[in-house]
C-alpha cells in the first residue's frame, strides 16, 4: 500500500512539474509571438513604402550592400472556393437547380475531417475567464 502511495506521489510530482514547465513555455511563446507580430507589422509597413517608391519611380529592383537584391514583382493567387461560386458554375452545367444543390451538398458533406486532441490554456482576466 505504501509503495502505491509513493508511486502516486512521484507521478503527481512529475505531472505538476510538466504542467509548470508547459505554462512557462506557453508564456514564453506568447511573448515571442507578440514580438513576431510586431516585427511582421513593421516589415509590412516598410515593404509597402518601398514598393510605393519603386512603383512611382519605375524601379524593378535594387542591389543590397550584402550582395543580395530587392526585386519588385507581381504575384497572382486564386481566391478561395466559395459555395456561392461553385453553385453558380454548377447551375451553368446542370440545368436543374435542385440537382445542382444536391451535388453541392454532396461535395461539401463528403470532405475529409481530421480530428486531433490539443491543449489550450485559458487565463482569467479581471475576475472573468
Amino acid at each position: 500500500m505504501a509503495e502505491t502511495a509513493a508511486m502516486a506521489t512521484a507521478v503527481d510530482t512529475e505531472f505538476k512539474s510538466a504542467v509548470k514547465s508547459y505554462v512557462e513555455l506557453h508564456d514564453e511563446l506568447m511573448a515571442a509571438s507578440k514580438r513576431m507580430r510586431d516585427l511582421r507589422k513593421q516589415k509590412t509597413e516598410l515593404a509597402d513604402a518601398i514598393l510605393r517608391y519603386m512603383q512611382k519611380n519605375d524601379i524593378d529592383g535594387c542591389q543590397l550592400a550584402d550582395g543580395g537584391k530587392l526585386i519588385r514583382k507581381q504575384s497572382r493567387r486564386m481566391e478561395a472556393l466559395k459555395k456561392e461560386h461553385i453553385m453558380e458554375e454548377l447551375k451553368k452545367v446542370v440545368p436543374d437547380d435542385n440537382a445542382a444543390e444536391s451535388l453541392l451538398v454532396n461535395i461539401f458533406s463528403k470532405r475529409a475531417v481530421d480530428t486531433k486532441d490539443t491543449l489550450r490554456r485559458t487565463r482569467t482576466r479581471n475576475g472573468a475567464e
